[in-house]
């Protein structure tokens, strides 16, 4: 006789599961439509700073999107990596080239809600650890998920994470990876190969007191409970060609890291 019940909470369930996400919009894009896709924009954005000019007109279609619009081109997991790993980056290229000034108080820079996506008004942190991280929750480590996602988080979210964005994440500091513009069709092997010039660049294997310690980027402690999706940071350093297999049980230890002020550190290769 409990069935009924149990039946009728669950299908309660699943209808606020349904409203609790934007719906993608039908026919989109409609016949007569004209202009960039919203992946599209996120480039020409990115393309637009890097050359110099003025992207305002480009960021006020980004905020004038409407999410089921934004939900219906964003139709496979790589273009929503590639749209939003580029909105990140073209938000924070785009407001402290503008007003470099922002940058004296970081914290505030990247917890105040400063630009618009699709109708929603978003801080960098919200778009990092809301949607690109998967929804995780800024100081658990990558262990600790928010318990409370919004509409637009729990629509946009890149479900599970990706541990590779950290190394395509540009924050406007001196030692954030090179800003790429990334391509849904070959994200994969642009992160791939960001990844492994950026952690060659900063990884080094030394030689104290007759063991071998390998020193990496704090990242990787920052965000350790990412790089479970890899079975943990060991098996992503091998991944990446930082440690051979023999030896990725090294010490490790993470270099500091350098939060001067540096925009335009564009990808060259």
């Amino acid at each position: 006789m409990r069935v009924f019940p149990i039946l009728l909470f669950t299908g309660l369930l699943l209808v606020l599961a349904s409203c609790g996400r934007y719906q993608p919009a039908e026919n989109y894009p409609p016949a007569d439509f004209i202009g960039p896709t919203p992946l599209k924009l996120s480039q020409e954005i990115l393309e637009t700073i890097k050359n110099g000019q003025d992207a305002t007109p480009l960021v006020d279609q980004l905020a004038a999107l409407e999410p089921q619009e934004l939900a219906a081109n964003l139709d496979t997991r790589n273009k929503k990596l590639a749209f939003w790993v580029n909105t990140y980056n073209g938000m924070v290229q785009y407001l402290l080239t503008r007003n470099p000034e922002l940058f004296d108080d970081s914290s505030s820079f990247f917890s105040t809600p400063s630009f618009t996506v699709a109708g929603k008004l978003m801080s960098p942190n919200e778009m990092e650890h809301g949607i690109i991280r998967g929804g995780e929750n800024r100081f658990g480590l990558g262990f600790i998920p928010q318990f409370f996602p919004n509409k637009f988080e729990r629509t946009f979210k890149i479900k599970g994470g990706d541990s590779r964005v950290h190394f395509a994440l540009n924050c406007g500091a001196a030692d954030c990876p090179p800003v790429e513009v990334y391509q849904a069709a070959t994200f994969d092997e642009q992160i791939n190969n960001r990844v492994r010039k950026y952690l060659a660049k900063h990884s080094e294997i030394k030689e104290e007191d007759g063991k071998k310690v390998v020193y990496t980027s704090p990242l990787f402690s920052w965000f350790r409970g990412d790089f479970r999706d890899r079975d943990g940071i060991d098996d992503f350093l091998v991944e990446y060609g930082v440690l051979s297999k023999e030896n990725k049980k090294m010490k490790r230890e993470y270099t500091s890291y350098d939060w001067t002020l540096k925009t335009g550190i564009w990808a060259e290769d």
